[in-house]
């Protein structure tokens, strides 16, 4: 097994430097001993895995899924080595994650003080939720969890576990001191029509804010608000909210965060969706302390706040 292992090793680099000379300099090894290598592995598993050109080596389809795996194999090795060697779990190194905007902005940063505490060695990489592989970048280990919307976290690749840890609300919301509070009737309502002599603000950070105010809003007013900021950045956008008398939809949890003044949520039936929220990551992480600690410090914060999810709705969403 441990011979398999360094040759896949030897295989990433092979792939990763595109050349076999490129990859002997990396590895310190010569370039016979990595051609046997890859010949090993290649009669191993039964299909080829590299194809040689005239300017180095490209994976074969079948090659590339084969360094998928070795990725992840090299993260999982990394949290593992330290156990095998003194006995004792890995309370250091790095734990890499990428979150979306409500939890870069509200939650985490609560949450990375009690880590600095409890693992003094430890280094946090936080990163903006990128589109695109971000899928596929978990499975192999370049980050060890995504936190953020769970609604479209479904047919995920095996090996993968999602755990929702709370459901938020979109709104139509307004600074606290805003005109429209004080044009409220006497059940403390406000008419929709009234929505429409007011600039909007379209968070662009997750386009399904651009849709309900596009359509969902405009569908029930009539025609369309008159858009006037677009901001790719939350924290911009809760700022130009309380500077101005932008209206715009926002989930409930980040408005939280506004004081001087508060952001308030418009008495009116519109901007209701509800999002499920929590944490995609690979089941053999599950078990690495600071990982696991860190979720129980996400559980924490949730039960403090009134958004978490009932049994039966975490039930139905893991």
């Amino acid at each position: 097994m441990i011979d398999l292992m360094t040759h896949l090793f030897r295989l990433q680099a092979i792939i990763e430097e595109g050349s076999l000379r490129r990859a002997a300099l990396r590895l310190n090894l010569t370039q016979p001993a990595l051609s046997r290598s890859l010949a090993q592995i290649e009669e191993r598993l039964g299909q080829p895995l590299v194809e040689r050109h005239a300017r180095g080596v490209v994976p074969t389809a079948f090659g590339t899924k084969v360094l998928s795996s070795v990725m992840r194999l090299t993260r999982q090795w990394e949290l593992a080595e330290e156990e095998l060697r003194t006995g004792a779990p890995l309370l250091g190194g790095r734990l890499c994650i990428e979150a979306g905007p409500l939890w870069r902005l509200v939650v985490l940063p609560r949450l990375i003080a009690p880590m600095q505490a409890a693992f003094p060695d430890l280094m946090i990489e936080m990163r903006n939720l990128q589109p695109g592989r971000r899928i596929d970048r978990l499975v192999e280990g370049e980050i060890d969890a995504i936190f953020g919307g769970l609604q479209f976290a479904s047919d995920l690749p095996a090996r993968l576990v999602t755990r929702p840890f709370a459901q938020f609300h979109d709104h139509v919301v307004a600074r606290a001191d805003h005109p429209l509070f004080g044009r409220l009737d006497a059940a403390g309502q406000l008419p929709l029509a009234a929505l429409l002599e007011y600039p909007w603000l379209v968070y662009t950070g997750d386009p399904i804010y651009e849709i309900e105010i596009t359509h969902a809003v405009g569908e029930s007013l009539g025609r369309t608000p008159d858009i006037r900021v677009q901001c790719e950045s939350l924290t911009t956008a809760l700022g130009v909210l309380q500077s101005s008398d932008c209206l715009s939809i926002l989930p409930d949890v980040a408005v939280r965060s506004a004081i001087a003044p508060k952001i308030a949520t418009v008495p009116v039936q519109l901007g209701r969706r509800k999002a499920p929220s929590g944490v995609i990551f690979r089941e053999e992480i599950a078990d690495w302390t600071p990982f696991s600690t860190l979720l129980d410090l996400c559980a924490e914060f949730f039960a403090d706040h009134p958004a978490v999810l009932d049994a039966s709705q975490t039930a139905a969403l893991s």
